[in-house]
């Protein structure tokens, strides 16, 4: 009976240490903070995911239990005092468990969230008349460019009224931009981001395109020639939600070294070339992976187009590296900023929708200007790598 049991009891104890365990972190913050939320590997690093709860009133005290399946002692996590990255704590330095866990205090945050602050609010805009449908955008969406659209209140000859309601959490922090149809190909063309004034109506002069829902219809895009070894050949573009992985198009092998992709019912697009759908393996102008510029394509004035791509920043299958930079270069984010060090040429960064955000020649450690929280794709040298900003 012994022999049984034993190795019964060793499979229990061996299954046991694989299991996830409960922890418990604990946060001072100062008086003024009304909700504390923590971001950690634990939960993805998703603020929101995890509202702390106040256990102490003064001093201010926040308690939340956690389970982790993995070594806890060096897992890192920071705080946050509202439901969003605007509200992350100044330090930016990541606590960790194992010198942290009891004893974290959080002086400053760089906000801190007013519940009276979250309600609905309404945005009216005039614009030209010529446009057709329009979308509201901006951090209450995530920037979704046409999870969105605006209601058409009023006309003249001249202007079109639309307007919205929403709901934010903090109006003090609401930015966004008007999108003159179903995708950034017809944002406003003015980069700045408009911000929330209460009762107040704004204009919007003009947009990179206007979207025409009477010139709709397949775009064929036919790539006629590639670098040799392409294992296969994707366009990621406008369509959609918006530059999404998840929503790239395989291009057809024909057969005889050219490609054919078909993009459904759109009028304008903005796209580039991948030979893998991550951002890594995307098209480049010479052999040192220097990005390309968005192609553009119109059903109007197609709807059919060839392009040839000459070379590619990376080719998927060549190389085992998950992270190329990184197994280079040392490379982290730090206060809002990405830094890379030894940095030989230059630094290129793309925001997640592929738009230019700073392009940089530069020798030794570089330091980006400060960014907004989330996804960047970041060229040094000849090498290209995502990076998430916290």
């Amino acid at each position: 009976m012994k022999k049984r049991i034993l190795p019964f009891l060793a499979l229990i104890l061996i299954t046991s240490m694989g299991m996830a365990q409960t922890h418990t972190l604990l946060v001072t913050v100062p008086d003024s903070v009304v909700e504390c939320y923590v971001a950690s590997e634990f939960n993805d690093w998703n603020p929101v995911g995890d509202t702390m709860i106040m256990i102490s009133e003064s001093p201010k005290v926040f308690s939340l239990e956690y389970e982790f399946d993995g070594l806890v002692d060096t897992l890192e996590y920071k705080f946050l005092a509202g439901p969003d990255w605007v509200y992350q704590q100044k330090q930016t330095e990541n606590f960790v468990v194992q010198n942290d866990s009891a004893t974290a205090v959080v002086d400053t945050f760089n906000a801190i969230w007013r519940p009276e602050r979250e309600k609905d609010v309404t945005i009216e805009v005039l614009v030209p008349s010529g446009v057709y449908e329009l979308y509201l955008t901006g951090n209450f969406n995530a920037w979704s460019p046409s999870e969105n659209p605006m209601e058409q209140t009023d006309s003249t000859t001249d202007n079109k009224v639309f307007e919205l309601t929403i709901h934010t959490i903090d109006t003090a922090y609401l930015e966004f931009k008007f999108i003159a149809g179903p995708g950034w190909p017809y944002e406003q063309t003015d980069p700045a981001n408009y911000k929330y004034m209460d009762g107040a109506s704004v204009v919007c002069e003009d947009f990179k395109k206007i979207f025409d829902p009477t010139k709709v219809g397949d775009i064929t895009i036919n790539i006629t020639s590639v670098p040799e070894g392409t294992p296969a050949v994707w366009l990621i573009g406008s369509w959609g939600t918006g530059w999404k992985l998840e929503e790239a198009i395989q291009a057809t092998d024909n057969g005889d070294g050219t490609y054919t992709a078909i993009i459904p019912q759109v009028a304008d697009i903005e796209y580039k070339c991948w030979n893998y759908p991550e951002w890594a393996y995307e098209e480049a102008s010479d052999t040192l992976g220097t990005q390309v510029p968005n192609r553009i394509a119109s059903f109007e004035t197609g709807p059919e187009f060839e392009i040839t791509v000459a070379y590619w920043a990376q080719v998927f299958g060549a190389t085992g590296i998950k992270d190329p930079i990184s197994a280079v270069y040392k490379m982290y984010t730090t206060n809002g900023t990405i830094v890379v060090e030894g940095v030989n040429s230059n630094v290129v960064i793309f925001d997640l929708y592929g738009r230019l955000v700073q392009n940089v020649r530069a020798k030794g450690t570089f330091v980006s200007k400060t960014l907004r929280t989330g996804l960047y794709i970041v060229r040094v040298d000849n090498m290209a790598q995502k990076i998430v900003v916290r």
